[in-house]
């Protein structure tokens, strides 16, 4: 496969997902693409200063040509150069996602030959994206199972509106991507948590945990769930729910504070995630099943695992990443139901 590849961002699922996964495999590939309606049905369409982050943090590591790549704009045309390794400090402005950004740069810089070492400043807590928890003992974890090795670490936390957060991120060099195959989960084997809470009476954080306590021993379930503080220039909460079985199955929960939430509130959304995906047979959680399409079509093998629902963004990825590499993506199930995801990668 080669040349250039054309994306219509009105198609599926038309969020910044389609871009961000088009700037990792460009990157990765070496083949340039052009996005055009970029975020054609949301309500402020175009790039946002996320995305804009993204698209300029990506040319930076790779010495692409980016046209289009303002505030705004609803098209890219994107040219990558060879991904260099190396130190990088990128700022999103007011509270934009770091662990989106992330997501943008680690495959091709693990994959680029050598170490590198990024520090990503804006929100690390903020909707609408993994939390600096979820990067840590959900996705980095699933990660080096993968053979990819990303070491993160959070200086301070960044809520939304403020932003101000910062994280460090040291991605080491993969030889390869080992495939992922996940049967039927297994027994729960843990269940754990973190209360998080910056700028607020430590009350905050401790009635997040009793809520949550409470609803899940309702169910049954017992939990260890810690108590946190983070230094941040704003205040937030969030409390992070982690859920590990037999078999290697492991699902995350997050929910965030704002402002007038209470903080019972905060930890009944986490807690009924947790229970909705107890109710399927999905080994790992939804957030997660999108994430993992990325690496696994360049994995050395077939990979295949049961989730908890097929969601619009599962299937807007696996189209994008088919128009860059010719593995064969399968994912069965009705939207919005249980499904299977197989991805095999085949050669070029």
């Amino acid at each position: 496969m080669d040349g250039l590849v054309r994306i219509d961002g009105s198609e599926g699922e038309s969020g910044g997902q389609m871009l961000r996964t088009a700037l990792a495999l460009s990157m990765v590939t070496g083949r340039p693409f052009e996005i055009v309606n970029i975020r054609a049905r949301r309500q402020k369409p175009g790039l946002r200063p996320q995305h804009l982050a993204c698209v300029k943090a990506a040319a930076k590591i790779s010495s692409a040509a980016a046209e289009g790549a303002a505030l705004g704009s609803r098209a890219l045309r994107f040219e990558p150069g060879a991904v260099r390794p190396g130190t990088y400090d990128f700022v999103i402005k007011s509270a934009g996602s770091t662990s989106l950004v992330l997501h943008t740069l680690y495959l091709p810089l693990a994959l680029a030959g050598a170490r590198s070492v990024l520090t990503i400043s804006g929100g690390t807590h903020v909707p609408f994206s993994p939390s600096f928890h979820f990067l840590l003992h959900q996705w980095a974890v699933l990660m080096r199972r993968l053979g990819l090795d990303v070491e993160l670490t959070m200086a301070r936390a960044g809520y939304y509106p403020e932003g101000g957060g910062a994280i460090r991120a040291k991605v080491f060099p993969a030889g390869r991507v080992r495939p992922l195959v996940l049967g039927p989960r297994g027994a729960l084997e843990r269940l754990e948590g973190i209360s998080l809470a910056s700028g607020l009476a430590r009350s905050v954080a401790e009635r997040q945990r009793q809520q949550a306590l409470a609803r899940l021993e309702a169910e049954g379930l017992a939990a260890g769930i810690e108590l946190a503080e983070a230094p941040s220039s704003g205040k937030g909460t969030s409390l992070f729910l982690l859920s590990t079985y037999q078999g290697g199955g492991r699902a995350a929960a997050d929910a965030l504070g704002a402002l007038g939430k209470r903080a019972e509130t905060v930890a009944d959304e986490a807690c009924d995630q947790l229970l909705a995906f107890l109710r399927t047979r999905g080994a790992v959680d939804a957030h997660c099943a999108d994430q993992l399409l990325l690496p696994l079509a360049l994995a050395t093998g077939p990979s295949e695992f049961p989730v908890p629902a097929v969601t619009s963004h599962l299937l807007t990825n696996a189209q994008v990443i088919q128009r860059f590499v010719p593995a064969l993506l399968s994912i069965d199930g009705e939207p919005g139901g249980e499904g299977t995801v197989r991805v095999t990668p085949r050669p070029a």
